[in-house]
């Protein structure tokens, strides 16, 4: 399957999304979608391995067939190479037809999803499938109050997916799997607190994929004590062969999740143990070594230190002397870990910053493992907030029992502003970032300002404190502030600010309203919304050179004031041709209305980044849309750009102010946003916005609005100018006092 082919799965499955927006809440159609998903995916592979145990026979298509003893046979060689059975009239396909020959289809789809699981009774693959569909309630009121309405909905999410091709017979195994990732980590994104419980980012799961296959082909068997949705467990599969899979996690829904993930990527029900408990206190897996231990376990938990007497001679606990605290169980999670590691193997766990550093019981721990186990073999700072649902900050540790290099520990200082870019209220890794984090723990190497390779004896000189400012000096050097340099500024903008605002008092003498004035930034902000209200709703207008009146305005759709709008992206390959160096790149995080033009400067992407980017080039004198962004838009008219793809470009018309459809599109910006978020395509769609009607002055008097309100955000952008300054005036004089 092509990168493009992969993309258009994504987004058709994405979409069936939109069938549920509105109707059900987002936190319950998670496990309607992905369960449907599911099913299709079972029907598709059943219906492909029966037809190629067909072939040569009279009836050659699965759906076909009627001669119970060739049925009876087909089941029993799909419960052996499959670990399950779908009947010819149970098929997707089949469940759906009848859907939409108006037939009430609830009991019988009920009915196929729990044969699914009754069909693996007393085989191999019965705890792989055992009450796999229980969180598909299709009685549900949360679906519709009747039945009848219930039925209507699940009848157009299956249609919708089947009209989507998985191309199961003709692509590699894990696509359609790859697929379910994304959607995943999309239900994830919008799944605020709770995401954590069942989905790490993507570029971290790299991170600790790569480090624990490093110097290796192949892994005997990994594991994941707290493995939630198992993505992982299965991204380590991406780096190399894997021969065992086993997870524990104690959310039954994600458990299913899970078990459902590990099939759809193709890994099969012989190859993978995935137990419903709670880790700590019923471990499911103890009598396993693992070769390879990722995890990503929940911070800070509360877990029963205090009351269950066994865990003080618990063999995973009872060596280190202490028990982690009640009321963190971070530590408890590592020694779990520790205790079920291989002498060859290596454990990657994502933790709260504050193990590096925090005493009492968890400072006896840490001292054990490093002290007398020697187990620690490095400390990964991350950036804050790259996890969905919390913005603390976070370290990967990283541990062997044969380490290489058992007289020193690296640290890297992965968190800096350079190390991460800002996408919506999220930080994001970049693949050059986890690049050179997974490098830099390779090579063992010592970079300024970002990694350091640090003794035993200096650990200890530190008493075993981790903190990683203490070894990684990232401290830069402040130049000096030239106070005459600011103070001359803060004249010229002083200067700019009372001959911008002569011509504000002018305009809104003009217009007959009230001038503004004063120094107070929110005021000014409110003053132009309310402007902006009036000038859009015609309640005030404005007149030509000679005094009189501007013509009415006409209603147009923004379609026709901007043909060439679009959304989507440009083929990679038009991409990286389209510039022969660096080329300037704007994110979501960077869309704010206090900066609509921008400054290109300094934000730049690699033509040899951008190869990898899902980026597309956005011309010159386009407004660029994102509902995603904390504003919404910003005016580009200085040069071409490369821009994220969840974003529409809007290039006018000639006869038409790009600044007056800048300020008209964000006077209208919450109609817009609730007619893309409630449409039928997805969260950017130009049929939609298109069809938006906008009310159009002639030329000359959208010049005259567009002045008007550009120069008030020139007001307010002088004044946030004059803090700016005068807080660096007071840095320079604190500088001359303190030298």
């Amino acid at each position: 399957m092509s990168e493009e082919q992969r993309r258009q799965l994504d987004t058709q499955l994405w979409g069936i999304a939109n069938l549920l927006r509105g109707k059900v809440d987002p936190d319950d159609y998670r496990d309607y979608i992905l369960g449907f998903i599911f099913y299709k995916y079972l029907s598709e592979k059943q219906h492909l391995y029966a037809n190629e145990l067909l072939k040569g026979e009279k009836v050659t298509d699965f759906e076909l067939v009627k001669d119970q003893e060739t049925l009876n046979a087909i089941e029993e060689e799909s419960l052996i190479s499959l670990g399950y059975y779908l009947k010819p009239e149970e098929l997707f396909s089949i469940i759906t037809k009848r859907g939409n020959e108006n037939t009430y289809i609830l009991d019988d789809l009920q009915s196929v999803l729990n044969h699914i699981e009754q069909s693996t009774s007393g085989t191999e693959s019965e705890d792989d499938f055992n009450a796999l569909f229980e969180d598909l309630d299709l009685n549900s009121t949360k679906l519709g109050r009747t039945p009848n309405s219930r039925n209507e909905i699940i009848v157009n999410i299956l249609t919708y997916l089947d009209e989507i091709d998985f191309r199961l017979d003709e692509i590699e195994s894990d696509v359609i799997g790859d697929a379910y990732e994304y959607l995943i980590a999309k239900f994830a994104s919008g799944a605020g607190k709770s995401a954590g419980e069942f989905y790490t980012p993507q570029q971290v799961s790299k991170i600790l994929s790569k480090i624990i296959t490093t110097g290796k082909t192949k892994l005997k068997n990994i594991y994941d004590p707290t493995c939630g949705s198992g993505s992982l467990l299965l991204r380590v599969s991406k780096e190399v062969e894997v021969g065992e899979f086993y997870g524990q996690e104690l959310n039954r829904t994600t458990f299913n999740l899970a078990r459902m993930n590990m099939i759809l990527h193709g890994v099969h029900y012989r190859d993978f143990d995935i137990r419903q408990e709670d880790t700590l206190e019923n471990p499911q897996h103890l009598d396993k070594k693992f070769e390879g231990i990722v995890a990503n376990p929940p911070f800070s938990l509360n877990w029963k230190s205090d009351t269950n007497p066994l865990y003080s001679s618990d063999e995973r606990f009872s060596q280190y002397g202490r028990l982690a605290p009640k009321s963190k169980a971070d530590f408890a999670f590592v020694q779990h870990m520790v205790y079920q590691l291989a002498d060859n193997g290596t454990m990657a766990c994502v933790l709260p910053h504050g193990v590096l550093f925090r005493g009492s019981s968890e400072g006896v721990i840490r001292e054990y493992l490093i002290k007398e186990l020697n187990y620690l073999d490095a400390v990964i700072g991350l950036p804050s907030n790259i996890f969905f649902g919390t913005g603390i900050p976070t370290c990967i540790l990283v541990l062997k029992k044969c380490r290489e290099q058992d007289d020193n520990i690296v640290f890297i200082d992965a968190s800096g502003d350079d190390h991460f870019i800002k996408e919506g209220n999220q930080n994001s890794l970049r693949d050059e970032d986890v690049e050179l984090i997974v490098d830099t723990y390779r090579k063992r190497e010592s970079i300024d300002k970002y990694s350091s390779v640090v003794t035993l004896k200096e650990i200890e000189e530190n008493d075993y404190n981790l903190n990683i400012p203490r070894y990684v000096d990232t401290f830069e050097e402040e130049e000096d502030v030239d106070l005459l340099n600011v103070t001359n500024y803060m004249s010229e903008t002083e200067e700019l600010f009372f001959k911008n605002l002569k011509q504000i008092d002018r305009t809104c003498e003009d217009l007959k309203i009230p001038n503004p004035n004063g120094v107070n930034i929110d005021l000014w902000k409110e003053y132009k919304k309310g402007v902006m209200k009036k000038i859009f709703n015609q309640e005030i207008r404005f007149k030509d050179e000679n005094g009189n009146d501007f013509p009415d305005w006409d209603e147009k759709r923004l379609g026709e004031l901007s043909p060439k709008m679009k959304s989507g992206g440009t083929p990679k390959s038009t991409i990286k041709d389209y510039y022969d160096g660096d080329i300037p790149f704007l994110s979501i995080g960077d869309m704010t209305s206090q900066n609509k033009y921008l400054n290109w400067t300094s934000k730049t992407i690699s033509k040899r980044g951008l190869e990898n980017s899902s980026s597309w080039v956005v011309p010159k004198n386009s407004i660029i849309y994102s509902m995603y962004a904390s504003v919404g838009f910003v005016s580009i008219n200085k040069i071409d750009l490369s821009i994220s793809q969840a974003v529409m470009a809007i290039q006018p018309i000639d006869e038409m102010n790009l600044e007056f459809l800048y300020y008209s599109l964000l006077n209208f910006q919450p109609k817009i946003k609730s007619l893309i978020e409630t449409g039928t395509q997805g969260n950017i769609n130009g049929g939609i916005v298109k069809n938006i009607s906008i009310e159009t002055p002639s030329f000359n008097e959208q010049q005259k609005i567009s002045q008007f309100l550009s120069s008030i955000d020139n007001q307010i952008e002088l004044l946030e100018t004059q803090i700016d300054k005068s807080k660096t005036w007071k840095k320079g004089l604190l500088q001359k006092m303190f030298v």
